[in-house]
């Protein structure tokens, strides 16, 4: 009678730590997701900003296609980022996350100074992310 206990809670054991092994697989993925669409989201955003004699309709999806790429930048969170290299967190969050902000808020505002600032914030988060991107989307992919 005690050996079948201990098998079962053995069992039990294993049962709940293959659980939990899953759901912090699919935290990873969901955050890798999270992460990586957001940059893309707002790259192709701003991409549809810089073509010339955009109508309203175009105006407004680039827009929108940049408000989906920050809704998804704030759900990475900065431990996944940091796993990944120590100043990604930081970085993503002072230069993408506040590039974005600023640079959207400032055309719905019509703020040129804002869109400037935040231009200049995402160029500082392209300087890092060009020079990490390789050895960071290797991790990502290993992970």
């Amino acid at each position: 009678m005690i050996a079948l206990r201990q098998a079962l809670s053995a069992g039990l054991l294993l049962v709940a730590l293959v659980a939990c092994d899953q759901q912090d697989h699919q935290h990873t993925q969901n955050q890798r997701y999270y992460f990586l669409q957001a940059l893309e989201q707002v790259d192709s955003g701003g991409r549809r900003l810089q073509a010339s004699g955009l109508d309203q309709a175009e105006l407004s999806a680039a827009l929108a296609q940049l408000d989906e790429g920050l809704g998804l930048a704030f759900r990475v969170e900065r431990d996944f980022l940091d796993e990944l290299d120590l100043r990604l967190g930081k970085n993503f969050e002072r230069y993408f996350i506040k590039g974005v902000e600023n640079y959207r808020l400032g055309i719905e505002a019509g703020d040129r100074e804002q869109q400037i600032e935040g231009l200049r914030l995402l160029r500082k988060w392209a300087e890092f992310w060009n020079a990490e991107k390789a050895a960071i989307e290797a991790r990502l992919n290993t992970g």
